[in-house]
């Protein structure tokens, strides 16, 4: 919500009798100017402030858009801090304005003071804002925060990604992409990646649970110099013929270890892989090792995954590596997390889960999916889906009452147009609870990843509509 303030029009008027230009005054402010009505009580509410509440009439409330509405308020019932209160009715416009001018005893009015009122019903995206910076130097003019030195600290000055999960309650993994040091510099002559030092992925922790102000990092996993070291080893053969690099696209923890999910690429034209994997660490990241058995061909329909765990089950969505293949659905229990033969596939032409055979799984999602991470959110009783788009150049956004589905038509989560060359889309786990989606960001310029946060609404005020 914005501060209130009054709205400066220039509108003059005479006294009458009087050939003298009136300017009116600037009575009223508001504590707030953008209202959302209470899902249960239908009413919004502001607490209103006058300069001089004792040289007052009456107050007239209206309504924008030639709405008959019209309440007068005497002086006798108004207060120097007045909380107006209104209700919402089935007949509102999904959006519309009060009007609120202050009369005095000799004729004139002062200045209109207009709230607005977002009456919008149904499940939707209300506000998507960037919250912070979370890897690298701000950039000059920035005006949101910074709060980690990532460059100085720990030799990351150029990163993407941000895969973060629960690894313990209160405390947070997150995993970068391909990371360079302390001499990147962002070029929009040239973006991407530049520089030295480079890791093909790193990975951080934290324990900030309160994102309203930025993702303060705790800690990073480093080598004995303290710089952010390598946990998923990336040849950095750029032939494109070998191992070139290791990109991680999702991370769970399961029965007490903590995974990582991956990609080996091989050529970056056309997102050609070696195979897909997991890695694993029973030490709360310190250490990794990986997972020989669990191995995803180049062509499987898990190349690139998300994770997230619900009712004894960790769910994966995945795709072919890349931005153009739709999605699939995979789920197994936390013990099964190194047992490939024991995941279930969702077939849902046989309207069941196909046990062992990941070419069962029929496509959950029909578009074209890039990199993924899903939530359900108890608030809003939703799964919810993040991916990048690259025909509609945006973060898209679906929901479904069950992982099965059917998925929601797309929302516009972030678009390219307001955040240039955006991608990556990863929710951190505080948003399966409450209205608030945080996900981690990343833009290509300036190579770095950013905290979004998107509020949701989901009203239902008038059923009847």
């Amino acid at each position: 919500m914005t501060l209130g303030f009054c709205l400066c029009l220039l509108i003059s008027c005479r006294k009458e009798g009087d050939k003298k230009v009136y300017v009116p005054i600037d009575e009223i402010t508001s504590s707030e100017i953008d209202l959302v009505p209470d899902k249960d009580t239908k009413t919004v509410s502001t607490v209103l402030n006058f300069k001089n509440v004792d040289a007052i009439a009456y107050l007239l409330v209206k309504k924008s858009g030639g709405d008959s509405y019209s309440v007068k308020i005497d002086r006798q019932a108004l207060s120097p801090s007045y909380v107006l209160t209104y209700t919402i009715q089935p007949s509102d416009p999904d959006s519309f304005k009060l009007v609120l001018t202050a009369y005095y005893p000799d004729g004139n009015a002062s200045k209109d003071l207009f709230l607005s009122i977002d009456n919008r019903w149904g499940f939707f995206i209300r506000n998507v804002s960037r919250i912070a910076r979370v890897t690298g130097r701000p950039l000059a003019g920035e005006s949101f925060p910074s709060p980690n030195n990532t460059a100085t600290t720990w030799n990351v000055g150029g990163t993407d990604l941000g895969v973060v999960w629960e690894m313990e309650q209160g405390k947070y993994g997150l995993f970068f992409g391909d990371t360079f040091g302390r001499d990147f510099v962002p070029n929009p002559a040239n973006p991407g990646p530049n520089g030295g030092s480079w890791r093909s992925n790193v990975l951080a922790f934290s324990t900030d649970t309160a994102l309203k102000d930025g993702l303060s990092l705790s800690g990073m996993a480093t080598d004995n110099n303290w710089n952010a070291r390598e946990i998923i080893y990336g040849g950095k053969d750029q032939s494109g013929n070998g191992n070139w690099t290791s990109i991680p696209t999702a991370a769970i923890r399961a029965n007490g270890a903590d995974y990582v999910h991956y990609f080996n690429i091989r050529s970056w034209t056309g997102w050609v892989t070696n195979y897909s994997g997991v890695y694993k660490s029973v030490d709360d990241g310190q250490t990794w090792t990986k997972c020989t058995d669990v191995l995803f061909s180049s062509t499987s329909n898990f190349g690139q995954s998300g994770y997230f765990k619900k009712d004894g089950y960790v769910y994966m969505i995945g795709t072919r590596t890349g931005r153009d293949s739709p999605a699939y659905l995979a789920r197994f229990r936390e013990s099964d997390m190194e047992y490939r033969e024991n995941y279930e596939y969702w077939c849902s032409t046989a309207g069941q889960w196909a046990k062992g055979d990941e070419n069962r799984a029929t496509v959950l999602i029909d578009d074209k999916v890039g990199e993924l991470s899903f939530i359900y959110n108890n608030a809003h009783q939703k799964w919810i889906i993040a991916y990048f788009n690259a025909d509609r150049y945006n973060i898209t956004m679906r929901t479904a009452a069950d992982i099965t589905g059917p998925w929601s038509a797309p929302y516009e989560l972030a678009s390219g147009q307001d955040y240039n060359q955006l991608y990556g889309s990863y929710f951190h786990p505080i948003s399966a609870t409450g209205n608030n989606l945080y996900f981690l960001m990343s833009m290509w310029m300036p190579y770095n990843v950013f905290l979004m946060k998107a509020e949701l609404a989901d009203m239902g005020l008038f059923s009847q509509r």
